[in-house]
């Protein structure tokens, strides 16, 4: 952390709260269940929540396996032809191939559109959103839009926070890109 007033911000923050940061671990696909369950056993601190951001190709060795495991599986789509039939055959193997045949913890998988730009049409959103309905698969309704002012972040002279694992979102670009309803719409979902 480079940058001043991220220090300055991330001070203020842990010290207001009276907690660390919380620990992010890095592990490959295959066998990072084994080793949150390690992690989770040995923690001093009781563990609510577990995030995972894993590879987005089912090529990846142990995939499968570990998505398995997961409780509930978010991801993200953009209008483009190729991203939406990568991530329609990923998400058709998770629910008719790991849901229905295997042992699997999997609650729910959910699609949401991600930088969404309010300059293409809507109608291209609703015939991706109709084919998504008509495969079953769920469609969260928030759509995160898209915005260039988040990468002005990594600039070194940046006062707002937006892409960090360890500081909240600014408000102001939380309500800009409707980050705030998503997360909304997340915890309903995941019953937090």
């Amino acid at each position: 952390m480079g940058n001043e007033v991220y220090k300055k911000l991330a001070h203020k923050q842990f010290t207001t709260i009276n907690k660390k940061a919380y620990p992010i671990l890095k592990h490959r696909a295959d066998g990072v269940l084994d080793e949150v369950g390690k992690f989770v056993q040995s923690s001093t601190v009781p563990v609510d929540v577990i995030f995972f951001d894993l590879p987005g190709t089912v090529n990846s060795a142990g995939i499968l396996k570990t998505l398995a495991g997961m409780h509930h599986i978010f991801t993200p789509i953009i209008a483009d032809r190729v991203v939406m039939e990568s991530t329609l055959v990923f998400t058709q193997v998770l629910n008719d191939v790991v849901r229905q045949q295997g042992e699997t913890s999997i609650q729910s998988v959910n699609l949401f559109w991600n930088q969404v730009d309010g300059r293409e049409k809507s109608s291209l959103y609703r015939v991706y959103e109709e084919l998504i309905g008509s495969l079953g698969i769920h469609l969260m309704h928030t759509r995160i839009t898209d915005s260039k002012r988040f990468r002005k972040e990594g600039e070194a002279d940046a006062k707002t926070v937006f892409r960090s694992t360890l500081l909240p979102a600014d408000e102001r670009l939380m309500k800009a890109c409707r980050l705030d309803l998503f997360m909304d719409e997340f915890l309903r979902t995941v019953k937090l």
